[in-house]
């Protein structure tokens, strides 16, 4: 997570958030904190000029804004199914991984799975499938989230403005957080 209050400094590169570096643009997500609507609505105009990010991808966040979680989380529906398949995914991939070893082992392993052939299955395959929806598990909880959700939550609370940006394939997020950086007085990005 990169956040980053005004010192006066310019940003470093080891302020910078690296996962977000692995991802494409359209899986990231800048949030910004302003002391006034006019320094939020200013900064805004200036990146929409500055770069090539469009009125419509900005999303302003008022103080004492109740829905301010949906417009920062997007559709529930589709982070739904987005968790619903990893899990499918990756519990399959722990089952075929858990037969493939079960396999080998019934049929080139010790002398004890040889002769247990059903018990080294149900050996193999239960962890197999319980790692991959593990895996799955710790994907969904998306743990770099919370930091931009704190984030805002505490800027809305303390009577403060977000503004949140979720990028685009091709967007530069640098630029765009580095024009931030020049009005507010925290900046986020996260993974969506």
């Amino acid at each position: 997570m990169n956040v980053r209050k005004k010192t006066g400094y310019s940003m470093s590169e080891s302020d910078q958030n690296y996962r977000t570096k692995l991802v494409n643009a359209e899986q990231v997500q800048i949030a910004s904190v302003f002391d006034s609507k006019l320094n939020a609505n200013t900064a805004i105009e200036q990146v929409v000029r500055g770069t090539d990010v469009e009125s419509q991808q900005v999303t302003l966040i008022e103080p004492d804004d109740s829905d301010f979680n949906r417009k920062l989380e997007g559709d529930s529906k589709a982070l739904g199914k987005m968790m619903w398949y990893s899990h499918l995914l990756l519990g399959a991939a722990g089952l075929v991984v858990g037969l493939i070893t079960a396999y080998l082992l019934v049929n080139i392993g010790p002398a004890l799975t040889q002769q247990n052939p059903l018990a080294t299955y149900i050996a193999v395959i239960s962890p197999g499938i319980f790692i991959g929806l593990f895996v799955a598990g710790l994907l969904s909880l998306r743990p770099d989230r919370t930091q931009i959700i704190e984030v805002v939550r505490k800027a809305v609370k303390a009577k403060h403005y977000a503004v949140v940006v979720n990028l685009k394939s091709g967007q530069s997020v640098s630029k765009v957080r580095d024009m931030f950086s020049r009005h507010s007085n925290q900046v986020v990005e996260s993974i969506q």
